[in-house]
């Protein structure tokens, strides 16, 4: 990536500078390990990770009130050399938004400073098996039963479930099928009834996204995020802000490592005849789509970064921000493959890994037709509701 860009302050600079530093000597020296364990949770990361988890939490509280562009550019740093360091970031950045949107203020005063110094992970639990990401016909529910709430249920893909200390579960309290019948409840992790049922996946090793079960799960009713029935509004604010554009970020930071693997690769170590691999103009050819890519991705995040920061209602540019990094970084690591040839599919060859990581960038927030179909809502709903507006609006209160 260039060196500069408008969007960028010195702060973001010195952000980056320091971020990069961590990375290359503290965490790539992890990634062959990570690699070797096969799917696994990585608790080791979370000293080293932790001190970027404030970065979107005020400084009231402990943070480092830094703003999404700053975020997006740790996030893409750590990815840069793990897709896995930055995935297990970003989820608990993702993980924090409920607390730091609606959180009462003993919520916030409980929790926040200890999220911000990195001593406490969380993790936001919404997807379930049967029914995805359609939140209104949840299963888990949670009954009144004195002055606590019982939670029963399963959710699926919570990534750092089996890192996290407190879970942000959003349940069903309501009829099924309405908009106020869903709520949000912080549980943590130690209560009775918490369970974590491992769910290996295909790539990001180090990184879990495994399965929540909570089975007669009783919480005070102090633990509920917002006001009963704020659990929809919950879950699309922390998707919408903050999920797409921490997705974006990791998938940059694979990109931008495809890219520079890819260089070295045909420049430096594949040799041809008395020149290198480079010397070919269809590699070439190949090498300046990938960075054009690149470009074009990393633009996608930062304006959309940009304009969350400033306040603007930026919807529409959250979800191309997802779209065109997965999908452009899925082509570079496509490319990537080419270049490599069979020495892409070799275990311990980054190429390799980079295929796998790259690959589970899609499903979370919703795969490619899900931010289609949303751009599509904004297109043809010009009032439509925008949490990018109402998240600039809690901000401009607090």
């Amino acid at each position: 990536m260039p060196a500069t860009s408008p969007y960028l302050t010195d702060d973001h600079h010195s952000l980056r500078e320091q971020v990069k530093s961590i990375a290359d000597t503290e965490i790539a020296p992890r990634v062959p390990d990570m690699e070797s364990r096969g799917p696994h949770t990585d608790r080791e990361l979370r000293p080293i990770l932790g001190q970027w988890l404030g970065l979107l939490i005020g400084s009231e509280w402990g943070g480092k009130d830094a703003g999404h562009l700053a975020k997006t550019v740790a996030v893409t740093e750590v990815s840069r050399v793990s897709g896995a360091a930055g995935a297990i970031l970003q989820a608990s950045i993702l993980g924090s938004a409920p607390v730091i949107e609606y959180g009462s203020a003993e919520m916030r005063r409980r929790w926040l400073p200890a999220i911000a110094d990195g001593s406490v992970w969380p993790s936001i639990a919404v997807t379930e098996a049967r029914h995805g990401s359609h939140l209104l016909d949840m299963d888990t529910t949670a009954r009144l039963d004195g002055g606590d709430l019982v939670i029963d249920g399963a959710k699926e893909f919570i990534g750092n479930a089996d890192l996290a200390d407190i879970h942000c579960v959003v349940v069903r309290t309501g009829e099924r099928g309405t908009k106020r019948g869903l709520t949000a409840v912080l549980v943590e992790a130690d209560r009775n009834g918490v369970d974590i049922v491992r769910q290996p996946a295909s790539g990001l090793y180090g990184f879990s996204v495994d399965r929540l079960r909570l089975d007669g799960v009783r919480v005070p009713e102090a633990n509920i995020i917002g006001e009963v029935g704020d659990g929809q509004d919950v879950a699309l604010m922390a998707s919408v802000v903050y999920g797409r554009l921490n997705l974006a970020a990791v998938a940059l930071g694979i990109h931008q490592q495809a890219l520079d693997v890819t260089i070295t690769w045909v420049s430096e170590e594949r040799e041809r005849y008395n020149g290198h691999l480079a010397d070919v103009k269809m590699v070439r050819r190949r090498l300046a789509k990938m960075s054009f890519r690149l470009m074009q991705a990393e633009l996608a995040a930062y304006h959309a970064a940009y304009l969350l920061d400033h306040g603007e209602p930026c919807d529409r540019w959250l979800y191309n921000a997802k779209l065109v990094n997965n999908r452009h970084g899925v082509a570079s690591a496509e490319d990537a493959k080419q270049l490599h040839g069979g020495h892409a599919t070799r275990i311990g060859n980054p190429c390799e890994r980079i295929l796998r990581d790259i690959q589970l960038i899609n499903a979370p927030a919703g795969p490619d037709d899900i931010q289609l179909k949303y751009i599509a809502d904004d297109l043809l709903s010009p009032a439509r509701h925008q949490w990018s507006a109402q998240h600039a609006s809690r901000r401009r209160a607090a």
